[in-house]
């Protein structure tokens, strides 16, 4: 995370660096265009003087105004005089140019140093050389770029080191406000985000206020929760209590009591997702615990009941698999599966319960090859009051599985779905536990 910040900011900070490379080449070019403009000008001033003495004092003259300027400097110029036969007459090279030959000034290098050179015949058939030096303008060239590559280093050096702080301050907020959401997670829902001036600052403003309205949501679910719990139980008891005063036959007092006894399983399914759903993302609690004997019993619970209504249970239970749980919620968990299962199979179906690892997870997998759900329950499964086709003749009110959600929830697992040929299929997928060692 660190990196891509610091990478991010460091392209930011490159842009000036690059900027001005592109600016360096480019007047690097039109200096260099510039600077070889004097030198090609240099040139023929020098060959035209050359020339001019040839036609006013001839050969001795030439031969002694190149030995006169090769003997004082000359500014690194070239001359070179030879005789129709090739012999030296006058100038400071000993042999001619390689590669100079009679025609526009060229670029050519003697001794390693460069030199803007032309070559021409004067009148008689006296072959005639004459070079200015390109060493300055290389030179001027070259330290240019020297700077910059020293100012430029700086300049990534710093923009570089902004970047490493822009980004490591940007990473301690987030890692800051990461640990309070954890710890306001965890159930700690009284603290809140340091706020600023900053963007971040007003991002842990619109935060906290989510936070003061989630904590005021959660407040108000307890309170009702308790208020239902407190409130209805007393009346229903109170109803079956006058109950027996009543002169109602056996079968009438026997539905009456169903049904109260409904209502109560009602409220206490109710609250039992309420509390649940509370504690989602609470780790606090959890501790290491044996799925696979989890599993294990809530099978052999449910086998007789199973085989008294003609149905088949069987399981495939790999043994020793742990994770970080609720020994109680998960035995919840399973048995409404299980439940569930038997619930809407038919005599002679098969509901089957897997425990399986996967790598470093646990797939829990509870199937049937019943008639199925329809299609268009499966978006809502989840839901509070949700019934398959068919369910309105069996006892329940649609709450199993949304309870399965909640402690699915509660200990980080997820549940889906998986594609069957035949009947219904439910997966709970969780971590496994791994004990550290001493």
């Amino acid at each position: 995370m660190i990196l891509r910040r610091f990478l991010g900011t460091a392209l930011v900070a490159l842009v000036p660096v690059a900027l001005a490379l592109v600016g360096v080449i480019v007047v690097q070019d039109q200096l260099r265009m510039r600077l070889m403009d004097e030198a090609q000008a240099r040139l023929a001033a020098e060959v035209e003087n050359v020339a001019a003495l040839y036609e006013q004092r001839r050969i001795i003259a030439v031969r002694q105004a190149m030995e006169y300027r090769s003997a004082n400097g000359g500014n690194g110029a070239i001359y070179l005089l030879l005789d129709r036969d090739g012999a030296v007459l006058g100038g400071n090279l000993a042999a001619w140019p390689e590669g100079l030959a009679p025609g526009p000034a060229s670029r050519i290098t003697l001794d390693g140093r460069p030199y803007l050179a032309q070559a021409q015949e004067l009148r008689g058939g006296f072959p005639m050389a004459v070079g200015v030096s390109l060493a300055p303008m290389e030179g001027t060239l070259t330290a240019m770029w020297r700077v910059f590559v020293v100012f430029g280093a700086v300049m990534l050096a710093a923009g570089l080191a902004g970047a490493a702080l822009v980004a490591l301050r940007a990473q301690g907020r987030v890692r800051g406000m990461n640990r309070r959401l954890d710890a306001v997670g965890a159930g700690e829902m009284a603290l809140r985000l340091p706020e600023g001036r900053d963007d971040y600052g007003t991002l842990a403003r619109h935060i906290n206020a989510m936070l003061d309205r989630i904590g005021h949501l959660f407040g108000a679910h307890r309170r009702l929760g308790d208020a239902v719990a407190h409130e209805m139980r007393t009346p229903l008891a109170r109803i079956r209590t006058q109950l027996d005063a009543l002169d109602v036959d056996e079968a009438q007092r026997a539905r009456l009591d169903e049904e109260i006894r409904g209502a109560i399983r009602l409220f206490d399914a109710l609250l039992s997702i309420a509390a649940v759903d509370a504690e989602t993302g609470n780790r606090a609690g959890l501790k290491p615990l044996d799925l696979s004997a989890v599993c294990t019993g809530i099978v052999e619970l449910y086998q007789p009941v199973a085989e008294d209504d003609g149905r088949h249970l069987t399981a495939d239970i790999a043994p020793g698999l742990e994770i970080l749980g609720d020994g109680q919620l998960m035995s919840q968990l399973v048995s409404n599966l299980v439940e569930n299962g038997l619930k809407y199979t038919r005599p002679g179906d098969t509901v089957r319960v897997d425990l399986r690892a996967q790598g470093s997870r646990i797939a829990l997998r509870v199937s049937d090859d019943g008639p199925g759900i329809e299609a268009a329950l499966k978006a809502d499964l989840f839901e509070p009051f949700t019934r398959g086709a068919g369910a309105a003749d069996r006892p329940g009110h649609g709450l199993g599985l949304s309870l399965v959600r909640a402690i699915a929830l509660r200990h980080g697992a997820k549940l889906h779905l998986p594609e069957v040929k035949k009947g219904f299929a439910i997966e709970l997928i969780c971590l496994q536990f791994q004990a550290q060692e001493p």
